[in-house]
């Protein structure tokens, strides 16, 4: 993590230290002239329009709203008296304390370079506006961590943003470092070859977008995780993404017109995903191919090659999606996690039984 060392860039009096467990944390306040200068946001994508400084390289934070700057900076205007709770900032080592004389838990903290904004960055940014744009400086409070390392800074963002309102749960699914599904998910968004890349997002949901990422990777862990079929554990990252990639692939090919929706996405004399005709790049879709997709790999993965047979995953997706896809079909108003569920049992019927693998056609929980 970059450290950003420069000059000293100013001094904060009268700074309480204080201990919490067995860390140490500082409580102070700076004017909102110079916070700016001396903060920054780690953000994974810019924003638009921010009042903030930001920085993508290693950044885990969703770009920041210019309109909630903008409300909280008309309500700081119209409520001069109001008690703002502090910000919470990451030091990274730039912020040095100093105590002071006799009183050992009071000092000064010596600025040398930038903190993080860990929470707080739409207060900060309508701080940040109202100076900007009247002149009206107020003091920002804020609590400052000194000395976190990089993995217990995003800990730290997330443990708070899941206690609050507003963070997605793309966001939240993206920042697990456990998750594998989560990486699984954002690669099919990333990848050249992917049939959807660019298309899943890790904080607001654009014009462009078909999925969050929470979503994708929730169908993503249920695809690999069949009742009584260890396919899960005879793979790594590398091969689900080749596979859930592939899979779509052929849906895609096997489903053209279906799949003719997401032309809609870049399209500006549509409405986007409100003119799809059919569920299949809906969440509904999305879902009900998932629990397909458990019974066609089980039936496809061959053990001994460490590898699926294509040639059988082709066959069995042609047999299951013959259902009708249309959103004012026979399965109007069937949506979401219900819907699909629905959409699936008939599509897992669909598919050729096989006397030995009769065992895998159970109805869905």
């Amino acid at each position: 993590m970059a450290n950003n060392k420069t000059p000293k860039l100013g001094e904060i009096l009268g700074v309480i230290e204080k201990t919490q467990g067995s860390r140490k944390y500082l409580f102070g306040t700076i004017s909102s002239d110079k916070i700016k200068d001396v903060t920054f946001v780690p953000v994974i994508e810019r924003s638009r329009k921010t009042y903030l400084n930001e920085i993508e390289e290693n950044g885990y934070q969703r770009p920041g709203s210019d309109s909630r700057m903008r409300k909280f900076s008309r309500f700081l205007k119209e409520n001069p008296n109001s008690v703002v709770p502090p910000v919470l900032l990451s030091g990274r080592g730039n912020w040095e304390f100093k105590s002071g004389g006799h009183e050992q838990d009071s000092g000064k903290l010596i600025i040398q370079g930038k903190a993080v904004i860990v929470d707080g960055q739409h207060r900060l940014g309508g701080f940040v506006h109202l100076y900007e744009q009247e002149g009206d400086i107020r003091d920002v409070s804020f609590i400052l961590l000194p000395n976190l390392c990089a993995k217990e800074e995003k800990e730290e963002f997330v443990v708070v943003n899941n206690t609050q309102q507003g963070v997605p749960r793309a966001l939240t699914a993206y920042l697990d470092g456990d998750d594998d599904d989560a990486k699984i998910g954002w690669s099919l968004n990333l990848l050249p070859d992917s049939p959807f890349k660019g298309r899943i997002t890790r904080t607001r949901m654009q014009r462009v977008h078909l999925f969050a990422l929470h979503s994708v990777a929730r169908q993503v862990k249920r695809m690999f995780s069949l009742d009584g079929i260890e396919l899960d554990s005879y793979l790594n990252i590398s091969q689900k993404i080749e596979i859930v990639s592939q899979f779509w692939e052929i849906i895609s090919n096997q489903l053209t017109t279906e799949w003719s929706d997401i032309e809609k996405l870049d399209d500006s004399d549509t409405k986007g995903r409100r003119d799809f005709e059919y569920k299949l790049l809906e969440l509904t879709g999305l879902i009900a191919w998932a629990y397909t997709g458990a019974r066609i790999f089980a039936r496809s993965y061959k053990e001994e090659a460490q590898d699926m047979d294509w040639d059988q995953v082709s066959y069995l997706v042609e047999a299951a999606s013959g259902i009708d896809w249309r959103k004012d079909g026979e399965y109007a108003g069937r949506t979401g996690e219900a819907g699909g569920k629905i959409m699936a049992a008939e599509m897992i019927q669909m598919l050729p039984a096989e006397a030995a693998e009769a065992k895998l056609h159970r109805t869905l929980r």
